[in-house]
């Protein structure tokens, strides 16, 4: 028997495996790789409806305003160089 696996790997650096069993034929493979697809799906949809709600989106607010006391409205200065092309180098 072999499996068909995927690994979520979470911002908060949590994993999360998901795997599913095929057998030794094209056929089972294709139809494991699209269960697979279906249940990272549904992993992924429920992390966004619980980000939509809030629940993520608090915890991510906080974070952010820890680091400062200012809004960050104002864009960063431009660097000070021009970016070119490499210079064309001789024939030697």
């Amino acid at each position: 028997m072999a499996a068909v696996r995927a690994e979520l790997k979470f911002r908060d650096g949590l994993r999360q495996k998901v795997h599913v069993r095929v057998d030794n034929d094209l056929s089972s493979v294709i139809a494991a790789v699209h269960e697979l697809h279906l249940n990272v799906s549904s992993i992924l949809n429920q992390l966004v409806e619980r980000e939509k709600t809030g629940v993520c989106a608090e915890e991510e607010e906080e974070e952010d305003d820890e680091g400062s006391d200012e809004e960050d409205t104002e864009p960063e200065d431009p660097p000070k160089y021009e970016s070119q092309p490499p210079a064309k180098r001789s024939k030697t």
